[in-house]
């Protein structure tokens, strides 16, 4: 029998059965990989992150589809920051009216608020950056370049 193993080119079962578990063990590890790198947009959203103060809003994307949702977050916080010229500013969502988006310019968008007292003033944000909220429906998430106007209820 040893002889023939030897000879006989199909591997003797313990050496296929470790072949076999090599590459389960492979793939499992290659599974594992991707679903922690998220791989995008694509399956990586499932729901919007929880806020310690629940905002109203209604936000109108690039196509003009609205969606009125409520516990509206931008990555996760209860205000918008972005950067007015070398100032790094934080507007929380309290004081702010309507914010309107613009186009993607160099990675950043243009953002113009319309306070709640009546005055306005604009910053640039990173245009990747995200909105999270809770609809009808369930979750919603945009990016900055995606969205034209959130108007707070």
């Amino acid at each position: 029998m040893v002889i023939y193993h030897s000879i006989h080119p199909i591997a003797p079962h313990h050496e296929r059965r470790q072949a076999m578990s090599r590459k389960i063990y492979f793939i499992a590890l290659m599974f594992i990989f991707l679903t922690a790198m998220g791989g995008g947009r694509s399956g990586s959203f499932e729901r919007a992150p929880r806020v310690d103060k629940n905002f109203a809003v209604i936000v109108t994307d690039n196509s003009g589809n609205k969606i009125e949702g409520e516990k509206f977050s931008w990555e996760g916080r209860i205000h918008f920051s972005g950067y007015m010229g070398l100032a790094e500013v934080v507007v929380p969502f309290d004081k702010i009216k309507e914010a309107t988006f613009g186009e993607k310019k160099e990675k950043k968008v243009k953002v113009s608020l319309r306070l709640r007292d009546g005055s306005e003033t604009a910053f640039d944000m990173d245009a990747d950056s995200r909105c999270y909220g809770e609809a009808g429906f369930g979750s919603f998430m945009l990016t900055a370049q995606e969205i034209k106007m959130v108007a707070f209820k």
